[in-house]
């Protein structure tokens, strides 16, 4: 009886590894006909980026980027000749429609331009009172006139619906604190450089609008701004894409607070302050320690003290250096 039992067992275990066995074969090769609409994509317009599109991202540029910032290294400093070029691709392209309406033109001074050069490129462009109506400034300023370096760098439209109503509903974003873009100045170049990425399958970009996988979500409404050769640098440098891409995001960052203009500065006077801590924190410890001890806190005997080891010093051959200084003198 055991023993029939124990064949039924094993035929029907059997059974079931051949049953289980026809059926995920089954399950591997059978089509998978069911529609998946890409609207419940979890991925779609997160920050991580689309599946395939992960190494895309700003995230990944932030820390794995191919490009160099001399700023950013270890007490670097920016780099003036790239922040002069920067200006020149903003000024006759990107201030088309983006201002830095917190920042002046005179930031440049002494690390990009002289003065005067600077007043003669700035005077290219026109202020309106609308523009510091803007800003809750008001001067007793009532036409256009030529902008000075002393100007906050206003954007050519007066209001946020002017600009939208001129670039399709969209308004050009301040640049004043860029900066606080995850990325930061990888954010800038990448996106400027980033037009040449085809959209993923099940992603529909609209009519006036461009696939971007730096952006936030990835459909941008900034068309490709830099094109090989589109202008001429002063110094000779080709103006391709890659290079006026990076000059505008260095000269964009030169600009941001706390992450701009100052930083190497502040860097090298934290790096003083650490360097001059270290060099004063072991007197401070031999001293709090009492292993060193200054001219005010000993004295020097005239005759010897029988301490012991003071007075075996003498019965060796030792003398007391100092008595010599005392000679002839009193005290009271």
């Amino acid at each position: 009886f055991k023993t029939q039992y124990k064949e039924k067992v094993m035929a029907s275990k059997a059974l079931f590894g051949i049953a289980a066995g026809v059926m995920g074969y089954t399950a591997a090769n059978q089509e998978d006909k069911t529609a998946h609409c890409w609207i419940y994509r979890d991925d779609i317009g997160a920050h991580w980026g689309i599946k395939g599109y992960e190494e895309q991202v700003t995230e990944v540029g932030t820390h794995h980027g191919h490009l160099s910032w001399p700023q950013y290294r270890f007490l670097g400093t920016w780099d003036g000749a790239s922040v002069r070029r920067g200006f020149l691709v903003f000024a006759r392209n990107c201030a088309n429609c983006h201002g830095m309406i917190f920042k002046k033109y005179d930031i440049l001074l002494d690390k990009a331009y002289k003065q005067l050069e600077l007043a003669a490129l700035v005077s290219n462009f026109s202020i309106h009172p609308a523009h510091h109506h803007f800003k809750q400034y008001y001067y007793q300023e009532w036409d256009d006139r030529d902008r000075v370096p002393h100007d906050r760098i206003y954007p050519p439209y007066f209001s946020q619906d002017e600009a939208k109503n001129a670039n399709g509903g969209v308004w050009p974003v301040d640049l004043s604190k860029i900066r606080l873009r995850p990325g930061g100045i990888n954010y800038i170049y990448n996106l400027l450089t980033g037009y040449h990425y085809k959209p993923p399958y099940g992603i529909d970009i609209p009519k006036g609008k461009y696939f971007n996988p730096y952006f936030d979500h990835m459909i941008i409404g900034m068309p490709r701004q830099l094109y090989d050769g589109m202008l001429e640098y002063e110094d000779g440098t080709p103006a391709s894409t890659p290079q006026m891409a990076y000059d505008v995001s260095n000269f964009v960052a030169f600009t941001q607070r706390r992450t701009g203009h100052k930083r190497p500065e502040s860097d090298l006077k934290h790096f003083m302050f650490f360097c001059g801590f270290l060099l004063i924190w072991p007197f401070k410890y031999m001293k709090t320690k009492a292993y060193f001890r200054g001219l005010l806190s000993s004295r020097w005997e005239m005759y010897a003290v029988r301490d012991g080891v003071y007075y075996n010093h003498l019965r060796s051959g030792g003398s007391n250096s100092r008595a010599q200084h005392f000679k002839g003198r009193f005290w009271a």
